[in-house]
């Protein structure tokens, strides 16, 4: 009988346990996150019913919950529904005082920007810092800034490119040449994705209809169209 090859014995030990390090390497990681999406249920939830508004402890609870998963698991999406939850406790308790009402702007700042510092490439993100930057009435060049970012960040959003037209088109005249333009061209992803959308925001803002026009310059018959729902 042939005696047992030492070093293959030896090898095929050393394999083995790699291979449970490596199982139990990826178990840690994954049972963070599990848990962490266990709290993560409600917020998201509550996060679908959006536009409706909803009471106050609904956001409340939200934010709680999320807390709970962060302590878990640091995900830039639960930081950046985060500060979503704080800027609707903002919207929806207008008989709050003024230093609560700011307390809840400061805190959607740090969690929006605390979500951006681990996902930089977050469109939505960027347009929620310039929208609560706004509120908090800091100087206009950090806004335009976060809304360069979130165009850079995202040119075809089609969930997110009416309400960015509508707000950043606040600072369109402070804009540099360059932002004016990736504004313009945002006028045809709308087009395309929310046509009667973009209809609403240009019949409510009737001297921004040369500036849509000038998006069409290389399409003309998507120009005519245009003109068309305005008869």
């Amino acid at each position: 009988m042939s005696k047992p090859n030492t070093k293959l014995l030896n090898s095929q030990k050393i394999l083995a346990l790699i291979g449970i390090s490596v199982c139990c390497g990826l178990l840690l990681l994954a049972v963070p996150r599990f848990i962490a999406s266990l709290y993560a249920l409600y917020p998201e939830a509550a996060f679908k019913q959006m536009p409706q508004t909803l009471p106050a402890e609904v956001y409340e609870k939200s934010i709680a919950d999320l807390n709970k998963a962060l302590s878990w698991y640091q995900n830039p999406i639960y930081w950046q529904a985060q500060g979503f939850f704080y800027l609707q406790l903002f919207y929806t308790r207008p008989l709050q005082t003024p230093a609560q009402k700011q307390t809840y702007l400061k805190q959607a700042k740090a969690a929006i920007t605390r979500g951006l510092s681990l996902s930089p490439v977050d469109p939505r993100g960027w347009l929620q810092l310039a929208v609560v930057d706004s509120l908090l009435k800091i100087p206009k060049q950090p806004i335009i800034n976060a809304l360069r970012l979130s165009f850079y960040a995202g040119r075809v959003e089609p969930e997110l490119v009416i309400s960015r037209l509508r707000f950043s088109y606040i600072y369109y005249a402070d804009f540099t040449e360059d932002m004016q333009q990736l504004w313009q061209k945002q006028i045809p992803v709308a087009w395309v994705f929310k046509a009667q959308q973009l209809v609403k925001f240009i019949t409510a803002h009737p001297e921004a209809k040369q500036l849509a026009l000038k998006a069409f310059i290389y399409s003309p018959e998507d120009a005519d169209k245009f003109l068309s729902r305005f008869k």
